[in-house]
């Protein structure tokens, strides 16, 4: 087993050295360790509060697997741990789904992925900071308690527009637990912009300082790092250079401070995100395939 994950861990150093955390499989609590010839795995079952702010970002019952494979045929290897995956598994319902998050430059084995049925989702996306001095825009502003109505409003928008690619969703809840989260978390706690149009708010940036991102930061070889939450602009503001610009806000705040990454997710079917996160130096990490089950 430990010979699996020394071997992985040299494929995916080799394929891309930002990655980190690939040379252990660390089991918790309510994970299920399990091998086959060359692989190794983790299996748990995310099962997520309706009511909570997470149940607008994935379906309510997530089955997810961390895996491990080497050897002479790594795409094999980790077919057949998908195989004993999925025939162990147990699904009590409609509207279940799988998740295996993989390192999107260990494209080796990821075929194995493809022709079981599951289609890559969504990317963590790594760009490097370095301090350059200020960026300043006169209509880019830190937001305050009177933008709170406007960055839940632009929140929802974001999380509605991502629902139509199949993983995140618009609940019943959704606006609540976002209102209470930009009220207890993000005004608070957390780095936020927002960009004036015509004297009306039409953008926003949220950044999860170091502090607060270590959930995700520990997926990256570099630190300290900053996790770019929340982008979004209006319809009726873009092609303005609104979001360039707010990005860039954002970008040259975390590296006065010393972050030496961002770190965002995009859906890669957005026709919209997936370009520009590109344009603006951002590349894949890991990528997060899924397969809905009916």
């Amino acid at each position: 087993m430990d010979d699996v994950i020394r071997g992985h861990a040299s494929r995916v150093r080799a394929a891309d050295p930002l990655v980190a955390g690939q040379d252990e499989l660390p089991e918790s609590v309510g994970e299920k360790r399990f091998a086959v010839r060359d692989a190794v795995g983790l299996a748990s079952v995310d099962r997520i509060n309706p009511a909570s702010v997470r149940a607008s970002w994935s379906p309510l019952v997530v089955h997810r697997l961390q895996a491990r494979v080497a050897g002479p045929d790594p795409e094999a290897a980790l077919g057949r741990l998908l195989d004993r995956w999925l025939h162990d598994l147990r699904v009590d319902g409609p509207g279940e789904a799988l998740s295996v998050t993989w390192p999107s430059r260990d494209t080796v084995p990821v075929r194995a992925l493809a022709v079981r049925g599951f289609a890559p989702v969504a990317a963590a996306a790594v760009r490097p900071l370095r301090w350059e001095g200020p960026v300043i825009y006169p209509w880019i502003r830190p937001a305050t308690q009177g933008d709170a109505e406007a960055l839940v409003r632009m929140y929802v928008r974001l999380v509605a527009y991502d629902a139509q690619f199949g993983w995140v969703a618009v609940r019943p809840s959704t606006p609540a637990r976002i209102r209470e989260s930009v009220a207890m978390e993000v005004l608070p706690l957390e780095w936020c912009w927002v960009a004036e149009v015509a004297g009306e708010v039409a953008g926003c940036v949220i950044v999860q300082p170091p502090e607060r991102s270590t959930w995700i930061g520990r997926s990256v070889r570099t630190a300290p790092t900053a996790y770019l939450g929340v982008m979004y602009v209006e319809p009726s503001a873009r092609g303005q250079g609104v979001g360039v610009a707010l990005t860039e806000v954002a970008q040259a705040h975390a590296a006065a401070q010393g972050v030496a990454s961002m770190i965002l997710h995009h859906a890669l079917p957005n026709p919209l995100s997936t370009p520009f996160w590109a344009r603006r130096g951002y590349r894949p990490l890991t990528t997060q395939w899924v397969r809905h089950l009916q």
